[in-house]
């Protein structure tokens, strides 16, 4: 083969390189930063300091399951705590087999571009509150995915 049938084979190499790459980016959900996470946290634990509440603790096992629901509405276009095939937060729990939770909540949210603008919608809305104040929760994990698709979800352990 010679130089050009050389860098016929290279270019070629990278056009399916780049389109693979392209396709990846596409699909991927990334996750929060831990910087995030933590702006997210002190939002909300300091909504839970000014109502004399303990603060929560961050949840890696929530955080997943918030990140999934996340992902999952970007990637399906729908905005719901159910997913199109009927299944529900307790549902998400429950196949992510996490054990010894006896209460739970979800707070969604759609559009806000970043922490400060999704607590501010999360806490002007009584439910969305009333979560957040919930004392008998004291686990939270957070999702957020393109589309700018929110979920914290809250929990107590038995």
């Amino acid at each position: 083969m010679g130089r050009q049938g050389n860098h016929l084979v290279k270019l070629k190499l990278l056009v399916i390189f780049w389109l693979g790459c392209l396709s990846i980016s596409a699909t991927a959900c990334p996750v929060p930063v831990n910087e995030e996470l933590g702006i997210h946290l002190d939002a909300l634990n300091r909504e839970r300091d000014r109502a004399g509440m303990a603060r929560f603790v961050l949840s890696p096992e929530l955080t997943r399951i918030a990140q999934d629901h996340a992902c999952d509405m970007s990637r399906r276009g729908y905005f719901s705590h159910d997913s199109p095939d009927g299944a529900g937060m307790m549902d998400r729990l429950a196949n992510a087999q996490v054990k010894g939770i006896c209460r739970a909540a979800e707070n969604i949210a759609k559009g806000q571009r970043d922490v400060p603008h999704v607590m501010h919608i999360w806490l002007r809305s009584s439910g969305h509150r009333r979560n957040i104040l919930d004392p008998r929760l004291t686990l939270v994990g957070f999702g957020r995915a393109p589309g700018a698709y929110w979920v914290q979800l809250f929990a107590a352990k038995c």
